[in-house]
């Protein structure tokens, strides 16, 4: 592996290396101890051009609870995307990175006394709420707090529904609610709504924005004039989901319910959609128990357990909580016979079971490798049994380092905050190398619709 100069915590390698290569280096080097994550920075920076010349007008908040590597914070920090925190942990790492609060949402419907504080502290003044009671809590704590009204629109396609516990009505507890701000003086800024976890369809966003809209519009009949719509996350994150029908329908919706000319700043919340492909899993055999299982014709057959050093308490906590199919990986052998198999993690628990495939005859030490690995897996991850979490190593190609390294000591201020009139200082930006990828002036779709 060649390797140039390396900043810390980060590996830096030859444009020529792929992500695979590195991978490949980390097998020869095995077996090792502890599972690895290995984290392609890069597909996190592709992933943010793509966000932005495919939803222009969208400004991504990314969702720290997702992934919270430092690494890949500091990297979106570098490119300018807002974040989604949800607790006052989140939001004190943003700031201690050197966040702006004008760039965080505290996108937590259900939030603590001392949370509420600590945002007032540090002027994180944009939060959700989605019911009487946290209204009244904020109007108690932080009655200038810049609020969100979070309806439910839940997707009946989606890996976990998020209606189940936040989100208002928007017919029947909505309206209410907006009166009740009112007459509470409360400064309610817009709308949001979340339609669930790895969504799979995307017309439920062009359904969300439409029904948000209607919200909108009675806002302005009690004495609002609201400037913000969030449509949250959902996007999906794996190599093989591309975003670009979620974008076409997102795209159609806001410009025919929030045109341009309106003036109204949209955000999201993505998380899976920029981590879920950066990271995969490189992990090995640790044991292995071939078992012979007699059938009702009387034959014998052979079914292999592997035993793997990572599992359900691992990487795969969230992936076993979802009941996600996740689907292991070895090269070189796919032309040998195929077993019954069951893959393992390396726990006492009975239930630490990661995935059942067909698959060639593995030794002890022989790697299996898992992708799209990036969302939701070290942050639940808890060590049980005393086994070690994953080591999360951290690559990244020397021509994009020296790009964001540009994006850093530029004296401009790059600002991607959705509306028409975004501030941006030019100057430096000009020569920005991102600055076409970026697509801030990009119109990809047209008004037509249905999309």
């Amino acid at each position: 592996m060649k390797l140039l100069n390396i900043p810390p915590d980060v590996t830096l390698i030859s444009d020529e290396m792929s992500i695979g290569d590195v991978i490949q280096d980390i097998i020869r080097m095995g077996p090792h101890e502890d599972p690895l994550h290995v984290l392609d920075l890069d597909d996190v920076v592709r992933k943010h051009y793509g966000w932005c010349a495919k939803m222009p007008r969208v400004k991504p908040y990314y969702a720290v609870k997702c992934n919270d590597d430092p690494r890949i914070l500091q990297t979106l920090m570098t490119l300018g995307t807002g974040f989604d925190c949800a607790s006052k942990g989140e939001m004190e790492r943003m700031i201690g990175l050197g966040v702006k609060p004008e760039n965080i949402i505290f996108a937590q419907t259900a939030k603590s006394i001392p949370s509420l504080l600590f945002a007032r502290s540090k002027k994180v003044s944009m939060m959700t709420f989605d019911g009487a009671v946290e209204l009244e809590k904020i109007h108690q704590y932080y009655p200038e707090a810049r609020l969100v009204l979070r309806m439910r629109h839940d997707s009946l396609q989606v890996r976990c529904r998020m209606g189940k516990k936040f989100g208002c009505d928007p017919i029947l507890e909505a309206p209410e609610l907006l009166r009740y701000a009112a007459t509470l003086r409360m400064n309610v800024i817009g709308i949001s709504f979340h339609v669930g976890s790895d969504c799979d369809e995307h017309q439920v966003y062009y359904d969300a924005v439409k029904i948000a809209k209607d919200l909108f519009d009675y806002a302005k009949t009690i004495g609002y004039d609201f400037s913000l719509l969030d449509i949250g996350g959902g996007f999906p994150g794996d190599n093989n989901k591309p975003i670009d029908r979620y974008a076409k329908a997102v795209n159609v919706a806001i410009d025919h319910y929030f045109p341009a000319e309106l003036d109204i700043r949209i955000i999201a919340e993505p998380g899976r959609y920029y981590v879920a492909s950066a990271v995969t899993l490189v992990s090995f055999v640790d044991s292995k128990r071939v078992v012979k299982e007699k059938q009702e014709d009387g034959t014998e057959k052979t079914r292999m357990y592997y035993y793997l050093n990572d599992g359900v308490f691992g990487t795969f906590y969230c992936t076993a909580l979802e009941g996600q199919k996740v689907v292991p990986v070895v090269d070189g052998k796919n032309n040998e016979q195929m077993y019954d198999s069951v893959f393992w993690g390396p726990t006492c628990h009975v239930r630490d079971k990661i995935a059942v495939e067909q698959f060639p005859d593995l030794d002890v030490g022989d790697s299996v490798v898992f992708k799209n690995v990036g969302a939701y897996a070290v942050v639940l991850a808890n060590g049980f049994n005393g086994f070690a979490l994953p080591t999360v190593n951290a690559y990244l190609r020397e021509t994009t380092w020296e790009k964001l390294k540009a994006l850093t000591n530029s004296d401009a201020e790059v600002v991607h905050d959705g509306s028409n009139t975004a501030n941006r200082q030019l100057g430096a930006y000009e020569q920005h190398p991102f600055r076409d990828e970026c697509g801030y002036r990009i119109r990809l779709y047209s008004n037509d619709h249905p999309f």
